[in-house]
Parts: C-alpha cells; sequence; structure tokens
C-alpha cells in the first residue's frame, strides 16, 4: 500500500517557516527593536557571546553568573559566537531557532492528538499553536528559553502517550524508562521548574498499573495546597510570609506520614471495589490519625524553636481542608469507577510485597537519570559559582522579604496567591493561565457593566469565579457525559500529571513569594489548555454531531478555513513589526548604547537594572547587571548587607544609568544615598550618573 504524504504537516510548516523566514531577514534594527523586546533575553545572548569569546561563564566579563537555565544557554552558544562577525546575524539565527521549536512542538501535538481524538482536533491545536498571537509573541519571539523548553516538554508527552499506548500489548522495558528520563531531563534543563512536573510524570509511568498512579498525584496537591491554604486562612497573606518555614516543614511532614496511612487503610485500592460508607470511615480516620502525627511534629519543633510561633488551629483547618479534597477525589473517582481496567484488589502489604521490586527498578532508571543529572547541575553550580541553584532565583525570593521593593512584591490577595488574576500589571505575571482566565475576566468585566452600575471591581470578582467555575463543570461534565472516549483521551495526553504538576509549579511560587513571575514561565499550563480544549471541543462534536454524517466532511473543513484565518491573521501582525527598509552601514541598532557610547569614554564600566540589550549593542564599554539576576552570588550577599555600592566601585564601576527612584527604594536601601552625580538630562526616564567613591565625594 502506498505511503500518503502527510499534507497538513507539509501545508502547515510552509506557511508558518516562510512567515518566519520573511520575520529572520527583516531590517536588523527592527529584529532588534520590536522582535525580541525582552530584556532578559539578550541576557542570555550576551552571556553565550562572552562564553565564545572566551570570556568565561559571564555577563560583564567580571562577575561569573548562572542566572539562567542551562539548556537553552548551551544551544545560544554556537549561534552567537557569530557575533564577532556580525552583531544580527545570531538575532535571525535565533528567530529561525525559535520557529523550529515552535513548529517541532505543533507537529507533536498534531500526531498525538490526531490519534487520540482525530484529525480534525490535531490539526486544530497545531494550528493555534502555529498561529496564535500569544502563544508566539509570549514563547517565541521573546527569545526566552521556553521554546527550547516547551518543544522538549511536548517530546515528553509525545513519549508518555506512545508509552502508554505500546504498554497495553507488552510489559515495558527499562531501556523505554530510561528514554522517559532522558526526555523528562532535557525538559527540566530548558526550565528548571519543571522538575516538578518531571518527578510527578515518574509517579504516573512507575504506578501505572495500580490506581494509586491517580491517587497519588492528586493526593500531593492536595495536602500541599491544604497546608499553605490553611496558613494564609489563619494568618493572612502579611504574615504567612513570616511563616514560611513552618509551612514547608508542615507541607513535607504532611506528604511522608499521610501519604503511608492512606495506602495502608485501602485509599489507593481500585474505586469498583468501594463501598461508600466504609471509603467515608477510612477518610475520616486516616485524617484524624495522620494529623494526630502532623502536629505533634509541628509542636515538638515549635518547642524546639525550630520554627517561628506556631498557631495550634492551622493543623485543625488544614485537617478539615485535607479531609474535604481526599473525599472530592474519591467519590469522584467512583463516580468514574467504570473506568478503571485495572485496579489494586489485593491487600495493600500484599500489593506491596507483590511490586516493589518492580517499582524499585524502574524508579532507579527513571529518576537515576533525572535526579543525577539535577544533583551533577547543582554540584557543578556549587563548585564554579559559589551556589547550588540559579542566583536569579534566589533573588527574586529575596526581593519578597520587602514590604514594597522597586521590583514589585509578594502576592497580597488570594487570587493573586493562587496565580488567578487576570488583573495585574505589566511588571507582574500572576495569570498563570492566560489567554483562558483573560478572556474570562474580559466577559466578567461585560457582564459587571451591563447588568449593574459603577464600581464594578467586587461584581467583576464574583462574576469572573463563577464563570471559572462553570468552565471547570463543563469539562467535568464533558468527560462524564462522554466518558468512554474522553477519560482514555485524558490519560493518553497526560493531562493529569500536566495538570497536578502545573499547579504544584504555580504553588511553589506562591509559597515564598517569588516576586515578578513572567508570563513565559507557564508552559504546562498553555499545553494543558490546547489539550483540554481541543479535548473539549471532541467531546462536544460527539455527542451534538456524531449521527450528523455532514459534520466527518464539515469539521475538518471549518479547520481548515480557520486556520487560512490564523496564518493570514498572524501573517500580517509580523509583516506590521518588520520592514525591509535599507540600513546605511554603521547605523545604530540600539539608541540608548548609542547615547552612553556618546557620554562615556572605551573602556568604561556602567551599571544599569537590567541592561540586557544595551550590553549585546553598546561597543567598547561593559554593562553590569545592577539588579543581579545575571550577576554573581558574591554580588547578590554584597546587596543584602548592604554593600553593593562599595563593591561595585572597587570592581571599576563609574558611571549608572538607571530611574533614580529605583535606585533609592528596595532592595538598595539607601546604598547609593549621596553618592552619585547626575551628568545628563533624564533619558527615556533614566539618568546617566557617576558614581562617587565615598557619599558627598
Amino acid at each position: 500500500m502506498k505511503k500518503q504524504l502527510p499534507w497538513f504537516e507539509i501545508i502547515l510548516s510552509a506557511a508558518f517557516i516562510s512567515i518566519q523566514l520573511y520575520a529572520a531577514f527583516a531590517n536588523g534594527y527592527d529584529i532588534a527593536n520590536n522582535w525580541f523586546i525582552r530584556d532578559d533575553a539578550f541576557y542570555y545572548f550576551k552571556v553565550a557571546q562572552n562564553i565564545g569569546l572566551g570570556h568565561g561563564i559571564t555577563f560583564d566579563g567580571i562577575h561569573p553568573t548562572n542566572g539562567f537555565h542551562p539548556l537553552w544557554l548551551l544551544i545560544c552558544i554556537p549561534i552567537f559566537a557569530l557575533s564577532r562577525f556580525d552583531l544580527i546575524i545570531p538575532l535571525r539565527v535565533v528567530l529561525i531557532a525559535m520557529s523550529l521549536f515552535s513548529l517541532g512542538t505543533a507537529l507533536l501535538l498534531y500526531r498525538m492528538l490526531k490519534d487520540i481524538l482525530s484529525p480534525a482536533m490535531g490539526m486544530l491545536a497545531a494550528i493555534v499553536w502555529t498561529f496564535s498571537g500569544y502563544i508566539q509573541s509570549v514563547f517565541y519571539d521573546s527569545g526566552m528559553e521556553s521554546g527550547s523548553a516547551l518543544f522538549f516538554l511536548a517530546l515528553l508527552l509525545y513519549a508518555l502517550y506512545r508509552f502508554e499506548k505500546e504498554r497495553k500489548n507488552r510489559k515495558p522495558t527499562l531501556r523505554q524508562i530510561g528514554w522517559l528520563g532522558i526526555f523528562a531531563t532535557l525538559a527540566m534543563l530548558g526550565r528548571l521548574d519543571l522538575v516538578f512536573l518531571c518527578v510527578i510524570v515518574g509517579i504516573w509511568v512507575i504506578f501505572r498499573d495500580s490506581p494509586m498512579r491517580y491517587f497519588l498525584l492528586s493526593d500531593i496537591l492536595v495536602i500541599y495546597a491544604s497546608t499553605l491554604f490553611a496558613f494564609v486562612s489563619r494568618l493572612g497573606l502579611g504574615a504567612y510570609y513570616d511563616n514560611v518555614d513552618s509551612a514547608i516543614l508542615m507541607a513535607v511532614a504532611g506528604m511522608l506520614f499521610k501519604i503511608p496511612v492512606y495506602y495502608f487503610f485501602g485509599l489507593y485500592r481500585n474505586p469498583a471495589s468501594w463501598n461508600p460508607k466504609s471509603l467515608f470511615r477510612n477518610a475520616v480516620l486516616t485524617t484524624a490519625l495522620s494529623s494526630a502525627a502532623l502536629t505533634a511534629i509541628m509542636l515538638s519543633a515549635d518547642a524546639l524553636h525550630l520554627i517561628p510561633a506556631f498557631s495550634r488551629a492551622i493543623p485543625a483547618v488544614d485537617a478539615i481542608l485535607c479531609l474535604g479534597g481526599l473525599l472530592a477525589v474519591r467519590f469522584a473517582a467512583f463516580g468514574f469507577r467504570a473506568s478503571f481496567e485495572h485496579g489494586q484488589d489485593s491487600p495493600p502489604l500484599e500489593f506491596f510485597k507483590l511490586h516493589w521490586q518492580d517499582w524499585f527498578r524502574e524508579g532507579s532508571a527513571y529518576y537515576g537519570i533525572l535526579g543525577g543529572v539535577l544533583a551533577l547541575y547543582m554540584l557543578w553550580n556549587k563548585i564554579a559559582f559559589g551556589t547550588a541553584s540559579p542566583v536569579s532565583g534566589q533573588i527574586k525570593r529575596w526581593w519578597a522579604s520587602y514590604a514594597v521593593s522597586a521590583f514589585g512584591g509578594a502576592p497580597r490577595d488570594f487570587l493573586t496567591f493562587i496565580m488567578l488574576s487576570p488583573a495585574t500589571d505589566t511588571t507582574t505575571q500572576f495569570n498563570t493561565w492566560a489567554p483562558f482566565t483573560s478572556w474570562l475576566s474580559r466577559l466578567s468585566n461585560l457582564i459587571a457593566a451591563h447588568f449593574s452600575q459603577p464600581p464594578f471591581a467586587d461584581l467583576w470578582r464574583q462574576n469572573y469565579l463563577l464563570l471559572l467555575a462553570l468552565s471547570i463543570l463543563l469539562f467535568c461534565g464533558l468527560a462524564f457525559l462522554n466518558k468512554t472516549r474522553t477519560i482514555p483521551a485524558i490519560i493518553y495526553t497526560g493531562l493529569i500529571p500536566l495538570f497536578i504538576g502545573s499547579w504544584i509549579q504555580i504553588l511553589s511560587y506562591s509559597t515564598t513569594g517569588y516576586v515578578s513571575p513572567k508570563e513565559w514561565y507557564w508552559l504546562t499550563e498553555q499545553l494543558f489548555l490546547i489539550i483540554a480544549g481541543a479535548a473539549a471541543l471532541s467531546a462536544l462534536f460527539d455527542l451534538l454531531l456524531k449521527r450528523w454524517t455532514f459534520a466527518q466532511a464539515a469539521i475538518p473543513a471549518l479547520v481548515g478555513i480557520f486556520g487560512i484565518y490564523m496564518a493570514w491573521t498572524y501573517w500580517g501582525v509580523v509583516h506590521s513589526q518588520l520592514t525591509y527598509e535599507y540600513l546605511p552601514p554603521g547605523s545604530s541598532y540600539m539608541e540608548a548604547a548609542s547615547y552612553l557610547e556618546s557620554l562615556t569614554q572605551p573602556g568604561d564600566i556602567i551599571g544599569m537594572t537590567g541592561g540586557g540589550n544595551v550590553a549585546y549593542f553598546i561597543h567598547d564599554r561593559t554593562i553590569v547587571n545592577m539588579d543581579g539576576l545575571i550577576n554573581s552570588y558574591t554580588y547578590f550577599q554584597k546587596l543584602k548587607n548592604g554593600t553593593a555600592s562599595d563593591y561595585l566601585y572597587q570592581t571599576g564601576m563609574r558611571y549608572i544609568f538607571a530611574n533614580p527612584t529605583i535606585i533609592q527604594n528596595a532592595p538598595y536601601r539607601g546604598q547609593y544615598t549621596n553618592r552619585l552625580k547626575v551628568i545628563n538630562d533624564t533619558w527615556g526616564g533614566k539618568y546617566l550618573m557617576r558614581l562617587l567613591p565615598k557619599p558627598g565625594n
């Protein structure tokens, strides 16, 4: 039988790459200013350039830095070796590389979803991914690590799908488990906070022949969230951040104590074997026992002064929340009990004795690769940079210790704490499920404006939460009504580990009050929205149109028309951003760099709060990053102890180009008071200032 050409993949690739090639060969000034608009991207570009020039792993040639995710930097190193010939050539290559990562991710989604759902739904997901202005601008056009990380994340999901499909016919080998570990490791190196998802995926794979794969994942999330919400409900967000260590200790101890108790009381057995009355009794009993042990641990830590003063009511609130989550998950599973093909019907201890060796072998293969690489990476960081984790993350968590800082603050309301708030400013991004939640927010505003009088703030929040709840209920309802197709689709696409991993990642940022998270952090959330949206549409079409034979041809045709519209719209956006206007030789690609060159001398060292793009384009000067995100661990310690200004002066920095208001506020805390002399009028809200040796000199 003659194999047909993959026409959809060919057409999609040709259309998308054509647009991207137009962008790649456009005016260099437009590429530098209208395409790669994220200053953070140039942190990678400048470090990669310095490595290629033999200056070491450094942004400024002075301070060693590890403020980056490793995989994207490794990819950038050979690309930015070309910068010795021309500064724009590497940017053109990065643009093409990002295009290939985007297209590769779209094709992986298509190949997975066309088999699991339908060809039309696979096409729709690939089209949206490829031509969505939001996805392209946030995750690819920015030049950040998200593009490569998303590709390896999609590769992991595709490998999971193949693994799930093939294991029905033969027992998986350790080699297959090892390959999953390799794909997970690559995704983790793409963005280190994907480690949470990668750990979750390991549980999903290793416990595949037991309902444990579902309940263990949900229990980890429920225990973690219950602990955080118990602290927040009792203390408020302001006081919570003074008790972070207590919350982390309680969450970890809760998992260590509660999960084994759940297991041996039969809460991980097949839902088909449950009796609702005994299930409720066992859930209450296990909650009481594990919460009593947890309370004893926390009170002991309090008595030994290992944690701040501990509210005795917190374990009680945690127990109530945890019991609610435990019962909600179990009774939902009981409603879908017919979908559980396999199960742990033998007693827990007997089941453990039967399977622990397989769990150990497969866990060693998967986590040996994932954990081994992570341990080596952290050890290398400790030896090379003096700290095991990227300094950029440490600094953003340190910023959260200030009530107000120049770079933002920790969450101050519950919606922001769980990062479901679309009403955030441009410096922070606590809207992890955008653009879906942004659409709900706009709809809630329209409803509030139509049915009430100003102000709309309270009504907007109520409408927004109601629409969010209705959306979740709609998805669950579609899954239940069409469970013979939707449940296998949810399992094959990895939506469950993707959802759990997303929320653990989100709560990991909320736990310690991470300041100024960015929209390109939320990768698992974006893939979940695309896959879940396709699954929901597929279920809806099955329920409404399965008896309408004309729909079998109409739906692919409509998807094709939609694809043409999306591609044309995306082309219009790209065409408006980039031109082919003639740029005379020697023209400046960055006005700020030329401005600083006109006021300083070759060899001068200039400090900036940011400065990625200026550092890349400036000639014969050095830009030092003063916020510390791409500076050294030593500089971070100087910032914390209030001696950063002296330290930078000693390294040769004589100028600062910044907004004086930022320099006066936390986290700098007056370190530059009376040490700055303005030498020019404002330029774009910033001043060029001379750094004096001592205050008032």
